[in-house]
Parts: C-alpha cells; sequence; structure tokens
C-alpha cells in the first residue's frame, strides 16, 4: 500500500523553501521504499529540483549497497537515526554512500565526546525544547557543513536555533499565535485590502495605479514581480498601468494576496513563516480543484481560500473582521469561516499536508476520494509554486 505523508517544509534562515521532508509513523516498515516509488512514478524529485527531499530511513541496515547509484539519489538526503550507526557494518555501508556522494544527515543526533558515525557532517536535532546545550561545541566544529532544527514551535524557537549554528528549520514555527502580526501601519493592510477589492471587481488601471502611487514598497514590489524571472519580458516596463497589464488581472490578484503577508511584521530580510504556507495551502488548492474540472473562475476561488486561510494568524484579529471589507462571496466565506460547502472540505484536507504529528491525512484523502496518486502529483504542482514565491520575493 502507498504510504500517506505529510510532506513537510524545510527552511533557511531567510524563510525559503530548501527542502521536505516526509513524516512517517513511528510504526512504518520500509516507508521510505513504498514512497520513493510513487514520487518517482510523478517525476516528484526531477520536477522539484533544486529542492531535495531529507528521506528519514530508521533502518539502514535494509539499504540496498547500490542506493547512492540509482538517479534519484542526487535528489535526496538520507536522514538516519544516531542510535542506529553503532553497527560497524551500518558504518561501512553509510561511508560508501558518502563516498558517492550522498547527502547523509544523523537524525537525532546526540554524540557528547565523540561522534558514534566518525564520519558525521550533517546532523539533525530536535530543538523543540531548546538547543541542547552539548549540540554547540558540535555545531561549531561541523560548521561547513548544514544542520537541521527540528520540531520548532515558535519563532522564538527558530531565532534561538539560528544564532546557535543551525541553517536549516522544520516545524511548526510558523503558526505559533504570538507570530501574529501587530503592524502599526495600517494604512499598508487598509490599501492592500482595497486594492484587492478593486482588481475582484475588474477596476479601470487607472484606479490601481492611483493606489499603487501612494505606497512606495508596493510600488516597488509591482515592478520587482513584473521583471522577475516567471514574468520575464523583453520590454522595459515604463508606467504602472503598462505594469498592471502586462502582469494581467489574476496574477495581479494572487500577488497581491501574497503581499498580505509578504509586508507583515519585524522579519528583517527574511519572509514571513506564514507566507509560505499561506502559498503552499492556495497552490494545494487550485491544484484539487482543477483536477476536478473546476472552471478557472472557481480555481480562483479555491486559491484565494487557500490564500486567506491563514490572515487570522498573520494580524491577530478574527477573521471575519480581516474579511468584511473583501465583500466575498458566501462560498469562500463559508468555507473559511466554518470549513463548509466544498472548498471547505478541500480546505481541512490541505491543512493537514504540511502538518506533523496527525494521523488524519489519509482518512481525509479518501472522503474526498482523493488518491495517493493524485494527492503527489498535486503536491509537486503546489510546493513547485512555492518554490517559485520565494524566489521572485
Amino acid at each position: 500500500m502507498i504510504p500517506i505523508v505529510p510532506l513537510l517544509p524545510v527552511v533557511n534562515a531567510q524563510q525559503k523553501l530548501v527542502a521536505l521532508m516526509p513524516h512517517f509513523n513511528a510504526d512504518a516498515e520500509n516507508a521510505y521504499a513504498y514512497l520513493l516509488n510513487v514520487l518517482q512514478q510523478v517525476d516528484f524529485l526531477e520536477r522539484l529540483a533544486p529542492l531535495f527531499v531529507l528521506l528519514p530511513v530508521n533502518k539502514p541496515q535494509d539499504l540496498p549497497l547500490d542506493f547512492a547509484e540509482r538517479p534519484s539519489s542526487k535528489n535526496l538526503a538520507l536522514c538516519i537515526p544516531e542510535t542506529s550507526c553503532v553497527d560497524k557494518d551500518i558504518q561501512q555501508k553509510l561511508g560508501h554512500f558518502a563516498a558517492q556522494g550522498m547527502r547523509i544527515l544523523m537524525d537525532d543526533f546526540n554524540s557528547k565526546a565523540s561522534l558514534i558515525w566518525p564520519e558525521t557532517k550533517g546532523i539533525i536535532v530536535d530543538c523543540g525544547h531548546g538547543v541542547p546545550s552539548h549540540i554547540q561545541p558540535w555545531l561549531f566544529s561541523l560548521q561547513n557543513n548544514q544542520h537541521l532544527a527540528k520540531n520548532l514551535g515558535s519563532l522564538a524557537q527558530q531565532q534561538a536555533a539560528s544564532e546557535a549554528g543551525f541553517s536549516l528549520f522544520c516545524g511548526d514555527f510558523a503558526f505559533s499565535p504570538n507570530n501574529a502580526s501587530k503592524s502599526a501601519d495600517s494604512t499598508a493592510r487598509a490599501r492592500l485590502l482595497k486594492l484587492l477589492n478593486l482588481v475582484s471587481r475588474d477596476a479601470d488601471a487607472k484606479e490601481l495605479e492611483a493606489l499603487f502611487k501612494q505606497d512606495a514598497s508596493l510600488s516597488f514590489m509591482l515592478f520587482k514581480i513584473v521583471s522577475s524571472a516567471a514574468f520575464a519580458q523583453t520590454v522595459k516596463v515604463s508606467s504602472f498601468v503598462q505594469a498592471i497589464n502586462l502582469l494581467g488581472r489574476r496574477q495581479l490578484q494572487r500577488w497581491l494576496q501574497l503581499l498580505l503577508y509578504a509586508r507583515q511584521g519585524d522579519h528583517g530580510s527574511a519572509l514571513n513563516p506564514l507566507m509560505l504556507r499561506a502559498a503552499f495551502r492556495a497552490s494545494s488548492m487550485e491544484a484539487y480543484c482543477r483536477q476536478r474540472g473546476g472552471s478557472r473562475d472557481e480555481q480562483d476561488s479555491a486559491f484565494m481560500v487557500g490564500m486567506f486561510s491563514l490572515l487570522d494568524l498573520l494580524f491577530g484579529s478574527s477573521l471575519w473582521d480581516i474579511l468584511k471589507p473583501l465583500n466575498l462571496p458566501e462560498t469562500i466565506v463559508d468555507a473559511l469561516i466554518d470549513r463548509t460547502g466544498d472548498l471547505g472540505s478541500l480546505l481541512s484536507v490541505v491543512e493537514l499536508a504540511d502538518r506533523a504529528g496527525n494521523h488524519q491525512l489519509s482518512a481525509s484523502l479518501a472522503a474526498q476520494s482523493i488518491d495517493a496518486g493524485t494527492y503527489y502529483e498535486n503536491l509537486v504542482y503546489a510546493y513547485s509554486w512555492v518554490n517559485q514565491v520565494c524566489q521572485d520575493m
């Protein structure tokens, strides 16, 4: 049976997506082999390159000796429990993989005076209760390699792990209530919401231009997006109206939705952690709607439901109060507020697909008649778009 597992985003210090990590149940036997098989069927690893998959393998003794020679290995990093590496035969096998260029990280790393696996370069540490004190010296001595802090529950924990020397981060820290933005720039928020309202009712480009001209940051982002690789143009953009027309109303609406997240909070040069999660929900919702034969307008509605589903966390206020100025269709509001209707049911599925520690994903997918192939195919689409967003913002 093909395992249905969430794929957790792994980000760098700038909150940009760099890898995905499957979250297997503790009792899953050789689930990695079945997962790799289905991922290869949909060309998952190749289509998401240069992103890579951090693959947990609890029993490295079961890995075939030619594993590192397989085409998929270049897009993988093995996550091996350090406690399983006491055996010399396993150490020799891992050394064989490493010699062929395969990335290997010691998961649940807990070495004290000396390394359990002498060739250890990258480590994974549970930092859900802070960075363990004995880890700091290892981060210093292994500083030329990437290390992952996992199970991070708040932005403060993520920042502490970064300061300690970790460069990769995984966990639900984006969803922590204390991450809610209390931005004093209520004018900027109101302007964005007004722009979204104008775009949704197909207002004249001159009306949009007038609002863009009131905000230097918004103006900069508009021209940056139009000039990005995703919208590469052969002509030079010389006016707001030209930029709006080149981008198109549909894409403009989507990027304005993203900017609600990108512009909030004080994250320095980093993206807001919620933006990646909102982008994933939005693109996932769109993918499922398209797979079901939804029209372009229906796909846009699905996208909007995913994108707006985290605005309450972003602004630290009720979703109903945030949505009121937008005059949205009842189907969208009902999906967001009550999780009702087709869009609400889909949102309930999408919310589980990038979170650890739940056992409801398979049942939720089955209730929506979504098979494993469709699930992983749509994950490719969603994370591809998320990666594009991270690079363009």
